[in-house]
């Protein structure tokens, strides 16, 4: 939108009324039911999808404050850090417990639709958690950046159901090719039944098989 005799522009945005997915899980008055946990994770799945396959976009700097919430429904924002997937891009940017740790090594790394994949995994943890991972404050960088380098990740929390936490615990393998695409996220997101956050089910094991085959 430009204003009439100014040579300002402006982007007219959609206000999203429940602010941050970060704010609303520290909220400690809101009531964050399995359910709605689900359909979160459903949401911001979700919109991957339509980023990888429709337009091609990988966002780069999935995290808590990069995701609004408007209405109860998931909001994706923020692209400042996004690429084309046919960028030539090895740029180091983002939030540290987010990030691709490939991204911490001493050499170069071209960011791909599976940096999103383990962003989405730590954020999937965090749906089930409400809480900063690692207990992360700005400052920690150096010190963070090799311990998850060296394989730390976050306890699952009791309770959770099995099945995602197998599912968030592919998404932050190391190794990019170990992680699920976008596709297979979601389709292990449909398996998982939105009434009972704890149930087990053959299709645990079933599904192994999607993310060992993935060579992407």
């Amino acid at each position: 939108m430009k204003l009439e005799d100014e040579k300002k522009y402006s982007l007219v945005l959609e206000y999203a009324n429940g602010g941050t997915l970060r704010e609303h899980l520290r909220n400690k008055t809101i009531t964050l039911k399995w359910e709605s946990m689900l359909r979160f994770a459903k949401e911001i799945a979700s919109a991957i999808l339509w980023l990888h396959d429709d337009k091609e976009i990988i966002h780069g700097d999935l995290h808590p404050n990069n995701i609004l919430i408007h209405r109860d429904t998931i909001k994706l924002a923020d692209f400042g850090r996004s690429c084309l997937k046919s960028d030539d891009n090895t740029g180091s940017h983002g939030v540290i417990p987010y990030m691709d740790p490939k991204f911490f090594e001493n050499k170069p790394y071209h960011i791909t639709e599976k940096s999103d994949i383990y962003s989405l995994g730590v954020l999937f943890w965090e749906l089930t958690s409400r809480k900063t991972p690692f207990k992360y404050k700005t400052g920690d960088d150096c010190v963070l950046r090799l311990r998850i380098l060296n394989g730390l990740r976050e306890e699952p929390i009791s309770n959770t159901n099995a099945i995602f936490v197998g599912l968030y615990q592919k998404c932050w393998q190391y190794e990019p090719v170990n992680r699920p695409n976008i596709h297979q996220v979601i389709s292990e997101l449909n398996c998982i039944n939105p009434e009972n956050d704890n149930i087990s089910t053959s299709r645990t094991s079933e599904n192994e098989d999607l993310f060992l085959s993935d060579s992407d």
